[in-house]
């Protein structure tokens, strides 16, 4: 720093400076004034990329490195858990093993980036267009099955979330055959304590499974979820959805339906 001052001092002077003095006063100009040009660049990048996450959009320059597949993943995740708001302090817990366990080589506490997505909520299309063009579909059914666990963790999947689901399903140009299986086994993960083998099922336990409910449940418990769940996947809802949703939603339908059916009378 001293000699940073007195070559300053002597700037000035620069006729009177020897030709080493004036070549260490101009690497040294260069390096104060190109340091603070590459921050000015550095800052106005960071800003940048910064007012698009707030928009809910992926910055153009967010390149496929792990560390920003694991930062996508917490953003996906900040989306589906906003659509049931009602535990998503436990979706927490469920979203950070995950990623422990996924991103082991470059996983960190992912608490502050979970609390700005849940702030700035990624748009859909945003999401779907990245996951295009840098996603294998490896990946893509990878984060599928990461936002189905998460919307299964404390139980059931609302209309929100399954319509999310859905349509980011088909925007990353995914099936539901990839889909479904994926659904099922987050399912079937949260119930165990209810349902030790999926295979030892009788049809009452599979039917109560559909609307949401125990064996125990009453039968005024079991019209509400019924008229619940009705409204919720009726095929009218998904008109202007694709075709492979508005089928989807169908069988759906029909399955609350039967389930109700097979309930009320047995």
């Amino acid at each position: 720093m001293l000699q940073l001052i007195y070559f300053i001092s002597r700037f000035g002077g620069a006729v009177r400076m020897s030709p080493e003095e004036r070549f260490w006063c101009g690497v040294i100009v260069a390096v104060i004034f190109g340091g603070a040009f590459i921050y000015l660049v550095y800052r106005h990048i960071s800003t940048r990329d910064r007012r698009s996450w707030d928009k809910g959009m992926i910055p153009k320059n967010f390149k496929p490195t792990q560390k920003n597949i694991l930062e996508l993943f917490i953003a996906a995740s900040g989306a589906i858990v906003r659509r049931d708001m009602d535990s998503h302090y436990l979706k927490f817990s469920f979203i950070d093993k995950y990623l422990k366990a996924n991103f082991e080589d470059i996983y960190y506490n992912a608490a502050a980036s979970y609390n700005y997505s849940m702030r700035h909520v990624v748009k859909i299309d945003s999401l779907a267009s990245w996951s295009n063009k840098y996603l294998s579909k490896e990946w893509k059914i990878k984060l599928i099955n990461f936002l189905a666990g998460i919307a299964a963790y404390d139980g059931g999947i609302n209309d929100d979330e399954q319509r999310h689901l859905l349509v980011l399903m088909t925007k990353m140009n995914l099936e539901l055959i990839d889909f479904e299986p994926i659904y099922a086994e987050k399912l079937t993960r949260k119930n165990e304590r209810i349902y030790t083998n999926e295979s030892s099922y009788s049809k009452l336990d599979f039917f109560y499974k559909i609307l949401g409910l125990e064996k125990t449940a009453s039968i005024d418990e079991v019209k509400a979820a019924y008229r619940r769940l009705v409204k919720l996947t009726h095929p009218d809802r998904f008109v202007n959805e694709s075709p492979e949703i508005q089928k989807h939603m169908s069988e759906k339908f029909r399955e609350v339906q039967t389930a109700y059916e097979f309930i009320v009378n047995s």
